[in-house]
C-alpha cells in the first residue's frame, strides 16, 4: 500500500511541475503549442466529417481545465490516506487544487507576454470540480465491482 501511495504523489509532482511548466513559457511559445493542438484537432474534426468549431481561446481553456481536472483526480487518490471521510478528500483536494491555480496564475505575472487571469483562476476549478466528480464516480464504480453488485460490463446484479 505504501508503494502505491508513493506512485500516485509522484505522479501528482510531475503534473504540478507540467502545470507550472506551461505557465513558464512565454506568451509566444505558449501560443505556438496552443496553434499545434489545434491544428491536430481541426484536422481531427475534418477526418470524422464534423464541424470546426475550436477557435484559440476555446483550446486554450480547454486545456486548463484539463490540466486541472487530472490534477484533482491525483489529489483525490492521494488525499484517500488521509482523510476517512469523502467530503475531507473533496475538501483537501479543492483547497489543494486552489493553491495550485494561485501560484499558477501568479507565476504568469512573471513571464513575458503573460497575465494571470482570474478567470483563469475559474476555468481551472471548474476542471479542479470535474476532476473530483470524475474520481468519486470511479471510486463508487470500482465500490461496486468489488461488492460484486456489478458486473464486468457495468450492468448492477
Amino acid at each position: 500500500m505504501k508503494k502505491r501511495r508513493w506512485i500516485w504523489i509522484a505522479a501528482f509532482v510531475l503534473w504540478l511541475g507540467f502545470i507550472w511548466g506551461n505557465s513558464l513559457q512565454p506568451a509566444a511559445v505558449s501560443s505556438q503549442q496552443s496553434g499545434a493542438v489545434l491544428g491536430g484537432l481541426s484536422a481531427l474534426l475534418e477526418m470524422l466529417h464534423l464541424p470546426d468549431v475550436l477557435t484559440m481561446h476555446l483550446v486554450r481553456k480547454l486545456a486548463h481545465m484539463t490540466e486541472y481536472a487530472i490534477l484533482a483526480v491525483l489529489a483525490m487518490q492521494i488525499c484517500q490516506w488521509g482523510s476517512r471521510s469523502v467530503w475531507g478528500r473533496i475538501w483537501t483536494s479543492g483547497c489543494l487544487c486552489l493553491v495550485v491555480a494561485l501560484v499558477d496564475e501568479t507565476i504568469q505575472l512573471f513571464v513575458e507576454g503573460r497575465s494571470g487571469q482570474i478567470s483563469d483562476l475559474w476555468v481551472d476549478l471548474g476542471g479542479a470540480a470535474l476532476g473530483i466528480l470524475a474520481a468519486l464516480l470511479l471510486s463508487w464504480i470500482r465500490q461496486k465491482m468489488r461488492s460484486g453488485k456489478m458486473d464486468i460490463q457495468g450492468y448492477d446484479r
